[in-house]
């Protein structure tokens, strides 16, 4: 039994309930149960880190509420996590969960997944910071963890590659997981489940049938480049997937392009500068390559800079290169096939790297893109986020807003209430057709005009009296923690004074008790022992001693005990630590370990905000660059899947209305947000254990990834194992009662893999003569037909012969016959 629950989407319940729906920042999440093993589905959050607060329901369900209050609940009961893709939109919060929530069980993505979502949340991360404050005490409480918090919770991904089965263990044993591509971004994963009590959960959020410039289209095509591995996927128990462009046409990609080169063109040739909002890794990778191409090819002498303005751009290009092997399949094969130059053992590869990108300058800050380029200049400048809700890209729009013939090229619509959907809405409402950027039309640019005003917020470093007063301030902070700290310290010290004067003096005792050869002892040796009488007793040496030569030093005094000063043994074993890696860094330097980053001190800064009411004079256009099926491809995908149960989320009221109608013949679910809906709840797992009467006589068949048996038993309770043990009936009328067919047969049979089987096994020639038919003609005899009819149920035809005899076997071959 599988119970699914949206927890987080694009739509949240209207008014009315499932007749309509309200539109709210993207943010991902759906828990999924089987056999009592909770799963969660990704964990993101919108690019501002917000969520709006949850309306009280009626219900104390724990699933009711924000995400950030689910999860609060629920976070140390998630047994596994998996990740689709590396947006925020997928993973945003899931740090803030890891270290706030207990969300620290086994979480699986793959490797590109793991390593670009870690740099999409630095990317987040610093630039809150350069604009708010993002402390527990701020105004507006953003769930934004530290870099620290990011680094360690994306250390504790588990990362997988595709086709790896990844079996379960503890409370999720029998659990096989499986990745598969899904397109759309690099490593975007297609997640394939396989349970004992539910069958194959195939579980697929934002794919891409298309085959892009740097990435395959998603394993779910049954053509293509894909088509090897859509048996692995197809004909799955339950599909999962997401309908939210369920009405979209996307238009073809040789339009879209070529008008977007043309548009760029033109801007740069008239002497202006272009402005695209992008992601940090997941799409901005296809816009480079695109943009990249044809740089090589019409700017041959780099006549106008191609500048990436991003915080963590730089280690993004150079990750992405060494996941050649998770992108398409042609560059993978050119790079296979490099030539070699020189000889013996200098010859070298020449490889070039399609993401080499040698006419891209990358800068850090809006600061250091001035500096090398004066904002006059003719540019494209690609910045970071696409939601124009903060960080470089919101601080370089006032700069091309201003400018009447320069270009702003929108790659998504983003979130409502952000800057970027304010504009699109803005540049649809100019269109002749309101309704083209939806039917695969691709728009043209427009002059929107009219005023827009936003909050441009900055950290700036403190200066003259406000700079002076801080400082003062933080030195009495640093006094008042340096007297707290050295309180006890000199309380420690005390108290170790009066423990060595209490030693002493009990050795003195015991020296003048002792009448021995000490007592003959010289004069010096007396006057010796009587110089321990300088000490203080008790609280005497508040008054009198002096414990600090300089504010805050306090004065170690040196333990002495009756053979001299003791040894601190911790100082020495580190110090011959330290000279042994010293060693092994000089023997072995590719083991050395990398220096610790230091950490630079932040300079005292404040946050400034102020308002700007910014004309909008500027070329405004809107490419649809977000790499997603339509509708037209969901329609076709899915029958071709052929899932047995089909579960879509994501979508408005229209867009369930609308492939409710055409996705009819399937058992169709389209749960509404915080709705949990129950899947194949007819059959149920158990574990049990076989009797020693059993095993000896049972004849396992395999099925899949399954070995299956038919048994007549019945449970015995009577031992003390809390696991039943099955043994055989032996009462006659019990048995003749539970008798079965002599012979089950399981599975699916295919008719193209039978007629594969033939070909390679027999030699027989076999062909489709029409849709669910199979002729297969063998030399000097009558042909046999294989037809399928209805739902389990083959039939075979032909005349008694050789023929008719292998093909009988052949099918027998390609299910499981489990006898009685």
């Amino acid at each position: 039994m599988l119970q699914f629950t949206p927890l987080s989407g694009p739509y949240a319940n209207g008014p009315e309930g499932a007749a309509s729906t309200v539109e709210c920042p993207k943010a991902l999440a759906y828990l999924v149960e089987i056999d009592q093993v909770r799963i969660l589905l990704d964990c993101g959050a919108p690019e501002d880190f917000t969520f709006p607060p949850s309306v009280k329901a009626d219900s104390e369900s724990p699933l009711q509420g924000s995400l950030p209050e689910i999860l609060e609940r629920m976070g140390p009961t998630i047994d596994v996590v998996l990740f689709f893709h590396s947006e925020l939109s997928h993973m945003g919060l899931y740090a803030y969960a890891y270290a706030h929530y207990g969300l620290k069980c086994p979480v699986y993505a793959t490797l590109p997944v793991q390593t670009m979502g870690r740099l999409q949340m630095l990317e987040a991360v610093r630039s809150w910071k350069e604009e708010t404050d993002v402390g527990p005490d701020a105004p507006v409480h953003r769930f934004l963890p530290t870099e620290a918090q990011v680094d360690e919770a994306f250390d504790a991904i588990r990362a997988v590659r595709y086709m790896q089965p990844t079996t379960l263990d503890d409370k999720c044993a029998g659990l096989v997981l499986t990745a598969y591509n899904a397109g759309h971004s690099l490593g975007g994963t297609v997640w394939k489940l396989r349970s004992p009590s539910v069958g194959t959960v195939v579980m697929a959020l934002d794919w891409n049938h298309h085959r892009e410039r740097h990435l395959d289209g998603t394993a779910l095509l049954s053509v293509g480049a894909a088509a090897p591995l859509a048996h692995a996927v197809g004909q799955p128990d339950i599909l999962i997937t997401n309908m939210e462009r369920g009405l979209y046409t996307n238009a073809r990609r040789k339009d879209r392009d070529a008008a977007l080169l043309e548009h760029i063109n033109r801007t740069l040739t008239s002497g202006h500068s272009v402005l695209l909002p992008v992601d940090s890794a997941a799409r901005m990778l296809e816009i480079l390559v695109l943009l990249d191409q044809h740089w090589a090819f019409a700017y041959q002498h780099q006549r106008f800079p191609l500048c990436l303005v991003s915080h963590t751009g730089a280690e993004v290009l150079e990750r992405a290169r060494t996941f050649m092997e998770w992108m398409s399949r042609e560059w993978a094969i050119q790079l296979l096939d490099v030539p070699e130059k020189g000889r013996g053992r200098k010859k070298q590869s020449v490889v070039k790297s399609p993401l080499d990108f040698t006419g891209l300058r990358h800068f850090s800050s809006v600061e250091a893109l001035h500096q090398a380029l004066a904002p006059s200049q003719v540019k494209v400048v690609l910045a970071t986020p696409p939601a124009l809700t903060h960080g470089l890209s919101r601080q370089l729009l006032p700069e091309f807003l201003h400018d009447p013939d320069a270009l702003i090229v929108l790659t998504g619509r983003g979130d409502p209430g952000t800057l970027v959907r304010t504009l699109w809405e803005r540049w649809n409402a100019a269109q002749a057709d309101t309704d083209a950027w939806r039917t695969g039309q691709v728009g043209t640019p427009m002059v929107l005009g009219g005023q827009l005003s936003y909050e441009l917020r900055r950290r700036v470093p403190l200066a003259g009296e406000e700079l002076r007063a801080y400082m003062e301030a933080h030195q009495a902070q640093d006094r008042a923690a340096a007297a707290t700290r050295a309180a006890p310290q000199r309380e420690a010290d005390e108290g170790l004074s009066d423990s060595d004067s209490s030693s002493e003096d009990e050795m003195d005792t015991e020296t003048h008790a002792d009448p021995g050869p000490s007592h003959a002892a010289p004069a010096a040796s007396k006057t010796m022992d009587m110089s321990f009488d300088i000490f203080l007793q008790g609280h005497e040496s508040r008054d009198d001693g002096l414990h600090y030569r300089m504010f805050p030093y306090v004065e170690r005094k040196r333990k002495v005990d009756g053979y001299g000063e003791s040894i601190d043994t911790v100082h020495w074993l580190s110090r011959r630590r330290r000279m042994e890696a010293e060693q092994e860094e000089q023997l072995d330097p590719a083991r050395a370990k990398p220096a610790p980053k230091q950490e630079v001190p932040e300079l005292p800064s404040k946050y400034t905000s102020e308002t700007l009411n910014v004309a909008v004079r500027c070329h405004v256009l809107y490419v649809d660059l977000q790499g997603l099926s339509d509708g037209r491809a969901l329609t076709t995908l899915v029958p071709q899947l052929q899932p047995r149960r089909l579960i879509m989320v994501n979508g408005d009221a229209p867009t369930r209305t609308e492939l409710g109608s055409l996705l009819s013949r399937h058992e169709l679910y389209m749960p509404l947000m915080g709705a949990t809906i129950t899947v194949g709840g007819l059959s149920d797992s158990y574990s049990v254990r076989l009797g020693d009467a059993l095993m000896g006589g049972l004849h396992w068949h395999r099925m899949e990834d399954y070995n299956v048996v038919h048994l007549h038993v019945s449970p015995d309770f009577s031992s003390d194992a809390a696991t039943p043990t099955l043994v055989p009936l032996h009462d006659a009328t019990t048995l003749q009662a539970a008798q079965a067919p002599s012979t089950l047969y399981i599975g699916d049979l295919r008719l193209s893999a039978l007629k594969a089987y033939l070909a390679r096994q027999h030699r027989i020639r076999a062909d489709f003569a029409g849709e669910g038919v199979l002729v297969c003609s063998d030399r000097g005899q009558r042909p046999v037909t294989v037809t399928k009819q209805g739902t389990g149920r083959i039939v075979v035809e032909g005349n008694l012969s050789s023929s008719l005899v292998r093909v009988r076997q052949s099918i027998y071959q390609l299910v499981a016959q489990v006898h009685q």
